[in-house]
């Protein structure tokens, strides 16, 4: 279709009609008068094929980069006006929407206008039909607009089309690494009114006999338009960015997600040693790699990654050294992980080295000391009205060390064991009895849950602050808090006996019951255990559903510390 020449509306209309109304129409047409040849828009985009995705030429400057001399990483962290790295603009974008903003009035009801570090190119864009031509897309369109990897804040933008062309279009890239595209998309969707658009304004806009969400092409009732979706996609030129570090992978404004969540990654750079080995995955910190936020040499600062194995991870052992990995980035409940991990092991060279492909990594490196985090944590009081404000505190304090090594001084070990589940189908309806017991525990501070204790091997802790978390007991031998083979049987590891008063009379036995509500569960109270510090690997749970648009707020949050092995556990009666 090269020129656009008006048809006839009859003419117009054979392209809806069926075969056999088509064939009466031309008995009944051949005797009307029609231009000799004609062309017509179409009214569907189903011709439409691809895009062709573009730099500007008009703007000036613009480098796409290359393998040998790749582009800056773009930070795409939050920000005030001129408080992003040289090169960056700090700019505002309706988090649900995509459009730019200033103010939070600027977006739809209940979204917000998140500014961050970003750097904008700009594009040209053009439909293609399926004979690889321009295609007239007649009127205007959206197309959804992201980079794989990275992200174009907030983590998409849409440009709109006017007849199937745009030109200059700008678009704000961050967190993009190593060989990166552009992907183009006509998805049927753009961005939003503030709070009206076609698919909820009670019109048959596209005039196809449905309104609003009745509409098949709705996909929501805050979808712009009620037009088809083509689903036809493009790619830009390859945009080169610096090779990836696991930093690249965590560093994050937010708690909840990573920058990368959903992406393929490769890394080869850095000197990657294993911190600990678990049964489902292990560990590895990058010691030559930290985020630079405090330059103080300081190790744990978005530079560490738990690898999920499913299993226990083969040819792979504490204080290794690893030379690359690829795999999926998932944000699973809050803590990054990367699943389906290749890896490959540093083999070993001449000297004080091993060998990487093209590079070597000192063996003389050592796993890090963990960093005391005790100093960061502050109380955390279920019973305050800011009680999600100071997990939020917490959280967010502790983020740049996870999957670090951490310590944590002068804390509590659980001395309450309670079983909430006595008929173990693992459900906890609401207002129900085994809802009530879950809900005592969890505020009693050094409380664990016995479900939790034989599934995940944890128990709670507390710390001199004022802190609940809870640790990992794989690990421990001589001081295991509790040792029972089945719920309600006798502790085998003596730590937990029945407690006596002054006189030697027992005053609770252990195991007993408890009453709350009108079911009894079993519940054991140990003595008083005090630890100097405890260390491991930091894992953070974030179980709230936060919608995209939304501000991270969540109270139903886990510190979690993995031990190495029982030397981590400093009791003071040691």
């Amino acid at each position: 279709m090269n020129s656009p020449l008006r048809c006839s509306p009859a003419v117009q209309g054979l392209r809806r009609t069926s075969p056999p109304a088509v064939l009466a129409l031309f008995v009944l047409l051949a005797a009307l008068p029609f231009p000799t040849g004609c062309t017509t828009y179409y009214k569907d985009p189903n011709s439409l094929s691809t895009f062709e995705v573009k730099l500007s030429s008009s703007t000036p400057a613009q480098k796409a980069g290359s393998e040998k001399e790749p582009l800056d990483y773009i930070s795409g962290t939050s920000c005030l006006v001129n408080q992003c790295p040289a090169g960056e603009e700090c700019i505002g974008f309706c988090a649900l929407a995509g459009s730019t903003c200033i103010a939070d009035t600027d977006c739809a009801t209940g979204e917000y206008c998140n500014k961050v570090c970003t750097r904008p190119l700009f594009l040209d864009i053009q439909a293609i039909d399926r004979l690889g031509k321009p295609y007239l897309l007649k009127g205007e369109r959206w197309v959804h607009i992201q980079a794989v990897p990275g992200m174009v804040p907030p983590p998409f933008q849409y440009a709109k089309l006017v007849d199937g062309k745009a030109d200059d279009v700008p678009v704000y890239l961050a967190q993009s690494i190593g060989e990166s595209y552009l992907w183009v998309e006509d998805i049927g969707f753009g961005p939003t009114d503030k709070d009206y658009d076609q698919c909820n304004n009670e019109k048959d806009d596209d005039g196809d006999g449905f309104i609003d969400q009745a509409d098949p092409n709705c996909l929501g009732p805050h979808d712009p338009s009620e037009a088809y979706a083509n689903y036809a996609t493009g790619l830009s030129p390859p945009l080169w960015f610096e090779s990836p570090r696991i930093w690249h992978i965590q560093y994050t404004d937010e708690i909840s997600r990573s920058p990368l969540d959903g992406q393929n990654v490769y890394v080869e750079e850095g000197d990657m040693i294993v911190t600990n080995v678990v049964a489902n995955g292990f560990f590895v910190t990058d010691m030559a790699g930290q985020k630079p936020v405090r330059d103080d040499g300081t190790p744990g600062w978005f530079n560490s990654f738990f690898f999920y194995t499913f299993n226990k991870p083969e040819g792979i052992g504490y204080g290794d050294m690893i030379c690359s990995f690829t795999g999926g980035v998932v944000e699973y409940e809050g803590n990054t992980q990367m699943t389906f991990p290749t890896y490959v092991p540093a083999k070993k060279a001449a000297g004080d080295a091993k060998a990487c492909k093209g590079r070597t990594i000192n063996t003389k490196l050592e796993v890090p000391e963990p960093v005391d985090v005790t100093a960061m944590l502050g109380p955390e009081n279920p019973k305050d009205s800011d009680f999600k404000n100071q997990v939020m505190a917490n959280a967010k304090a502790l983020e740049p060390y996870e999957s670090s090594l951490i310590r944590i001084r002068d804390v509590a070990a659980a001395t309450r064991f309670l079983a909430c589940d006595p008929d173990e189908d693992g459900q906890y309806p609401n207002n129900s009895d085994d809802d009530a017991c879950r809900d005592v525990c969890q505020a009693d501070p050094l409380c664990t849950q016995l479900e939790s204790f034989f599934k995940y091997s944890q128990m709670a802790a507390y710390t001199a602050t004022g802190k609940k978390f809870f640790v990992g007991i794989d690990m421990l031998m001589d001081n295991v808090p509790l040792q029972v083979p089945y719920i309600g049987a006798e502790d085998l590891s003596g730590n937990c006996p029945d407690l006596v008063d002054e006189n030697g009379e027992v005053v609770v036995d252990n195991p007993h019951k408890i009453l709350i509500g009108d079911t009894l569960y079993v519940e054991y109270l140990c003595p008083e255990r005090l630890l100097s510090a405890v260390s491991g690997n930091y894992r953070h749970l974030y179980l709230c559903n936060t919608p995209p648009g939304k501000k991270e707020s969540c109270n139903l949050q886990m510190t979690m510390l993995v031990p190495r092995f029982d030397a981590d556990f400093v009791f003071e009666d040691e």
